[in-house]
């Protein structure tokens, strides 16, 4: 039986051998929209977008990121813009991504902006789905936290943290590998299906050090469970002691209710970009830019990073408390299209360590 997430590799290639078949000379993409704004100054820019936009009327912005932390930013975007449909649809990344696809090859262009997860970059940019697109507010955003041609923006980036249980830990490791010690035997989880964590560690130990390190946490007894929302709950409800590879937003939540939880995250930090990206045929183009434009806007994104234990990605906004204390560390962000690329590869080798 093969792994779902290898099969959506291969659903990717599928979908894009499949859309030879299509022509699409008869849409209008991004491209010709942007041409068009090409000699225009900010401000006629500006009157430009909006001008077209409000004739446009709607926008569709698809994305993996939940609801409950796109509304209060979409709800200043409708409030600036109330002639203009805003829907937001959230869904899971590579589900999501394999449904814009298969839609695009299909002939139907219903989604303006999409951001899926970051494994899936690679088979949009590759399916054309997407097209790159510069806005005039990536300027500000941190150079390890876009494409440099516009492929893809990070509006924030998600922490990877160790969580446990304070009734049953006197304090939280500092490091990935001291779980490795036979005094955590069988107490902690990592996620099966937490690609992103593992191509980090590859990353920061190189390969060989990296898999020697989940073999060591599958023979010290390291409970294997998936989803970070759900791993942090068990350690809130004491069934395990920890569970290293979290989410630090889950975390955030957690102390927020009062749960007896302790965290750390080990240096270097690890951050994976939450991106966004332009559609190629977008059904509003000019609302689709408008709206893509609002997201990157220091208002937009310090409603992110205001609520929720998120690096935004620009500087000089205000963070929580959790976020405020990486200040200083080392951080190792994802590299979003080599992550993507070694996709499969990722997730054969940690199925294969897994089983060892």
């Amino acid at each position: 039986m093969s792994h779902p997430t290898i099969s959506f590799t291969r659903v990717l290639f599928g979908l894009v051998v499949l859309g030879l078949k299509f022509d699409f000379s008869f849409a209008a993409s991004i491209e010709d929209v942007l041409t068009s704004l090409k000699g225009l100054s900010p401000k006629e820019r500006v009157t430009r977008v909006e001008s077209e936009a409000l004739k446009e009327g709607k926008v569709y912005w698809a994305s993996s990121t939940p609801q409950a932390w796109a509304e209060p930013a979409l709800q200043i975007f409708r409030k600036r813009y109330p002639m203009i449909q805003v829907e937001y649809r959230s869904q899971s990344g590579r589900v999501l991504a394999e449904r814009v696809i298969r839609e695009h090859r299909a002939g139907k262009y219903d989604i303006d902006v999409v951001g899926t997860s970051i494994v899936t970059f690679a088979g949009m940019k590759d399916a054309g789905v997407i097209a790159p697109y510069v806005s005039p507010e990536a300027a500000q955003i941190r150079s390890n936290m876009k494409d440099p041609e516009g492929w893809w923006v990070g509006y924030f980036g998600d922490i990877q943290a160790i969580i446990c249980n304070k009734n049953r830990v006197a304090s939280t490791p500092n490091d990935w590998k001291d779980f490795l010690d036979p005094k955590w035997k069988g107490t902690f989880s990592i996620d099966d299906t937490r690609y992103e964590w593992v191509y980090a560690l590859q990353k920061i130990y190189g390969a060989e050090e990296a898999n020697r390190l989940i073999t060591g946490f599958r023979q010290n007894g390291a409970v294997l469970r998936r989803g970070s929302t759900l791993r942090s709950q068990f350690v809130a409800a004491g069934e395990e002691s920890c569970a290293l590879g979290v989410y630090l937003g889950n975390v955030h939540l957690l102390l927020q209710k009062g749960a007896p939880v302790i965290y750390s995250v080990p240096e270097p930090a690890i951050m994976v970009p939450v991106i966004n990206m332009m559609a190629k045929l977008p059904p509003h183009p000019y609302a689709a830019i408008l709206l893509y434009d609002f997201l990157l806007t220091p208002e937009a994104m310090g409603q992110y990073a205001r609520a929720n234990a998120v690096i935004p990605g620009r500087d000089g906004l205000s963070v929580i408390k959790e976020v405020a204390e990486l200040q200083g560390k080392r951080f190792h962000v994802i590299d979003v299209e080599a992550s993507s690329r070694e996709y499969e590869k990722t997730v054969k080798e940690y199925s294969s360590l897994l089983k060892k």
